[in-house]
C-alpha cells in the first residue's frame, strides 16, 4: 500500500515497470527524456562504472595488454554519450553500460575457451520457455549469466511467499511479487538487452499455444505443479518438435528428465516412466482427495527414484509437514544442470532422451 502512495505519478509515466528503459544519449530525444527523468524524480541512484568497463573491454580485445606496464597504456576519453544508460524503474537505478555488442562481448568474455565463440553464438540465439518459476528462476538466472538465450518466456501465476525463501533467490522486500515479474527483474539486471515475455497468469488452454509457438520456443523447461498441464505441455511440445527438460529436487540430489521431441516425435511422454495407473489418475485428478493428490505427485516421478527421507515426507504432509520439503542446494544445482543441458543440446546434440540422476550424496573424495 505504501508503494501506491509514493509512486503513483512515477508508475503513470513508466507503465512498463518490469522492463528496463534504455537511453542512448547520442539521440537528442533520449537526452531530453533522461534530463526530465532526473529532474522529476528524487532518489534515483546513478551507477557509472563505465571507465572500468572500457578498460576491461580493451583487455578482452587485446589480451596482450594485461602484460604491459600500466604507465604504457593511455586512458581512453569517455563521455556520457558513450554506450547507453539503463534505467530500472523498480529500484530507481540508472546504470551506464557499454552498447549491446560491446556489453555482450565483455560480459561473456570469461566464458571464452570453456565455451567457444561459435557455441556462445548458437546458444545466444535461443528462445527458452520456462513453465513454472520456482525452479525456472534458478535456470533463467544461470542462463542469463552464461549467455544462453536472447529471449525468454516466463509463466507462473504464483507470488513469492515467506516459505519460498528457503530456496528461492529473493528477499523479504520481494514478498507478494509475482514470480515471473521477480524473475524478469533479476534477469534484466544481469542483461538489459534480453527480451522477456511474461505470462503472469500462468498457462491455460487460452494461451498455451501462444506460449509455445508465438514466437516458437526452441526448448521448454517444464516445472509446473499442475499434473494435467505437465502432460498437455509435453503432448503439444512433441507435436511441434520442441525438446523438454525437467529437473526434480530429490533431497540434496536431482532427477533430470530429457525428452528430445526435436529428434524423435515418437519419444514417449517422460520416456515411458509414467505408469498407466498414474496417467489414469492424472486424467481424473479433479475427483481425487487432497491426500490422494499428494501421493500422486510422488508417484508421478516414481517413489522408487526418490530418497528415503523424501519418500517418507509424503506420508507426513498434513500431519507434521505443511508441504513437500525442498532445499536451496538442490534448487541452485537445478539451475546449473538446466543451463548445462540446454547448452549441450544446441551445441553438440549428444544428450539423448532419458532420466538421469545427479547425486550430491554420492560425492567421492579424490
Amino acid at each position: 500500500m505504501l508503494g501506491e502512495i509514493i509512486l503513483p505519478k512515477f508508475r503513470k509515466h513508466y507503465k512498463s515497470g518490469n522492463h528496463p528503459i534504455i537511453f542512448d544519449l547520442k539521440k537528442s530525444t533520449d537526452v531530453k527524456k533522461i534530463k526530465k527523468l532526473l529532474s522529476e524524480y528524487n532518489g534515483i541512484r546513478v551507477v557509472d562504472e563505465f571507465s572500468n568497463q572500457v578498460q576491461e573491454l580493451r583487455e578482452v580485445n587485446d589480451p596482450g595488454s594485461i602484460l604491459k606496464d600500466i604507465l604504457e597504456m593511455s586512458s581512453p576519453k569517455i563521455s556520457d554519450a558513450d554506450g547507453v544508460w539503463v534505467f530500472y524503474p523498480w529500484n530507481l537505478a540508472l546504470v551506464h553500460v557499454l552498447s549491446k555488442s560491446d556489453f555482450l562481448n565483455l560480459k561473456h568474455s570469461r566464458n571464452n575457451n570453456l565455451i567457444s565463440k561459435e557455441e556462445q553464438k548458437q546458444t545466444g540465439m535461443l528462445t527458452v520457455g520456462f513453465a513454472g518459476m520456482n525452479v525456472g528462476n534458478s535456470g533463467a538466472i544461470c542462463m542469463a549469466l552464461e549467455g544462453v538465450g536472447f529471449k525468454m518466456k516466463f509463466a507462473d501465476f504464483d507470488t513469492l511467499s515467506l516459505s519460498n525463501l528457503n530456496r528461492f533467490r529473493a528477499s523479504l522486500t520481494d514478498l507478494g511479487t509475482n514470480k515471473t515479474t521477480l524473475s524478469a527483474r533479476q534477469v534484466y539486471e544481469i542483461n538489459p538487452f534480453l527480451k522477456i515475455e511474461q505470462f503472469d497468469k500462468g498457462i491455460s488452454e487460452k494461451n498455451i499455444d501462444k506460449f509455445l509457438l508465438n514466437s516458437k520456443i526452441d526448448i521448454l523447461v517444464e516445472e509446473v505443479d499442475n499434473l494435467p498441464l505437465k502432460l498437455e505441455l509435453r503432448k503439444r511440445a512433441r507435436k511441434h518438435k520442441i525438446p523438454v527438460v525437467m529437473v526434480t529436487g530429490n533431497g540434496s540430489n536431482l532427477i533430470l528428465d530429457i525428452e528430445r521431441f526435436d529428434k524423435d516425435a515418437k519419444t514417449p511422454i517422460l520416456n515411458g516412466k509414467l505408469t498407466k495407473t498414474v496417467q489414469r489418475k492424472v486424467s481424473n485428478v479433479k475427483h481425487l482427495s487432497k491426500k490422494e493428490i499428494i501421493y500422486l505427485l510422488r508417484d508421478f516421478i516414481g517413489k522408487e527414484f526418490l530418497t528415503e527421507r523424501l519418500c517418507q515426507s509424503f506420508d507426513r504432509i498434513g500431519v507434521d509437514l505443511a508441504g513437500i520439503p525442498q532445499l536451496a542446494e538442490a534448487t541452485f544445482l537445478r539451475g546449473a544442470v538446466l543451463t548445462y543441458v540446454v547448452r549441450k543440446i544446441f551445441t553438440d546434440g549428444n544428450i539423448s532422451s532419458g532420466r538421469y540422476n545427479f547425486c550430491l550424496d554420492g560425492i567421492i573424495k579424490m
